[in-house]
């Protein structure tokens, strides 16, 4: 708090006005507290009177500060802390205005009232009450610089969080289907202005070769499937020709073993070698066709899924 201006003044002011939202939890904590003083006298009687009278006070209405404070709230510019809605970069905390701190002195300000002889003990009692309120009005002043620090750095953390929120935010529109917007700056334009006119052909311009583009590579696309559908279906020829090739291989090689016992039964050499599987020609799987070289980076996917087939 700043200190007094004069030396008569007794209070200090807050001459800095603090924003609307500012003003309504402000309120609501003048109000919280008043209604803790309320509370506190309404305890103490009826600890007072449960003694004498067995029937319990009724209790207090609930405190209808908290709900005028929401209402107050959403009326000002801190509205979208009182909605569901997720915060956008537009939604700006509310500005707390710190204001000047007097330094805190190596002496008390009322240090000539302290040095005085005290001459009895009503005295002592009111020099004992000034120096409890020196001491708490010290205590108070630091608790104030704390809090405006511990402010301060909230306001560093929410501007960071904000441009950063801000950033994800036109990363996320230019991402979009037609998010992109032209001279979006928030400031206001001329439609008939040369630079907005000239803005607008070249944006036509980009959205008719966007749509011939987009045409040609649907053509593509449905091109390369049909290539796509003709490889897979030879290589599953391929797989089922293989297939009946290690029936067949496998058969010999029992047939194989069967010999073989037998001639080692009888003592005798084996009528035929053993069998191997490259004598059976089995067939490669055909390549995976290449894709044209202008192919979009979103075709990379499709062809993905084929080849995990």
């Amino acid at each position: 708090m700043m200190a007094p201006s004069l030396k008569s003044s007794s209070r200090a002011t807050l001459p800095i006005p603090q924003s609307s939202p500012i003003k309504a939890m402000s309120s609501m904590i003048v109000d919280y507290l008043d209604y803790q003083k309320i509370q506190t006298a309404l305890r103490d009687e009826d600890d007072e009177t449960s003694t004498s009278s067995p029937t319990p006070r009724t209790s207090a209405p609930a405190p209808l500060f908290a709900r005028a404070a929401v209402d107050s709230l959403s009326r000002t510019s801190g509205s979208f802390l009182t909605t569901s809605s997720p915060l956008k970069s537009t939604s700006a905390p509310p500005a707390f205005k710190p204001f000047t701190i007097s330094p805190i002195k190596p002496t008390s300000r009322y240090a000539p009232l302290l040095l005085r002889e005290v001459l009895s003990a009503r005295e002592q009692e009111l020099v004992d009450a000034l120096r409890e309120a020196d001491a708490r009005d010290t205590a108070r002043k630091l608790s104030m610089i704390e809090m405006q620090a511990g402010v301060l750095l909230a306001g560093m953390y929410s501007t960071r969080a904000q441009t950063q929120l801000q950033a994800q935010e036109t990363k996320t529109t230019k991402k979009k289907k037609g998010g992109r917007r032209k001279m979006g700056d928030g400031k206001a334009k001329y439609f008939t202005g040369e630079d907005f006119f000239r803005m607008a052909q070249q944006d036509a311009l980009d959205k008719e070769e966007e749509e011939a583009n987009k045409e040609k590579r649907k053509v593509d696309k449905e091109s390369r499937a049909g290539v796509l559908a003709d490889w897979q279906a030879m290589n599953n020829a391929i797989r089922d020709r293989n297939e009946a090739k290690k029936v067949t291989f496998s058969v010999d090689v029992v047939a194989w073993e069967a010999e073989r016992d037998e001639a080692r039964a009888e003592k005798r050499k084996r009528a035929w070698d053993k069998p191997k599987w490259k004598d059976y020609t089995p067939e490669l799987l055909l390549p995976r066709p290449k894709k044209p070289a202008d192919d979009e980076d979103s075709d990379s996917s499709t062809d993905a899924d084929a080849d995990s087939d």
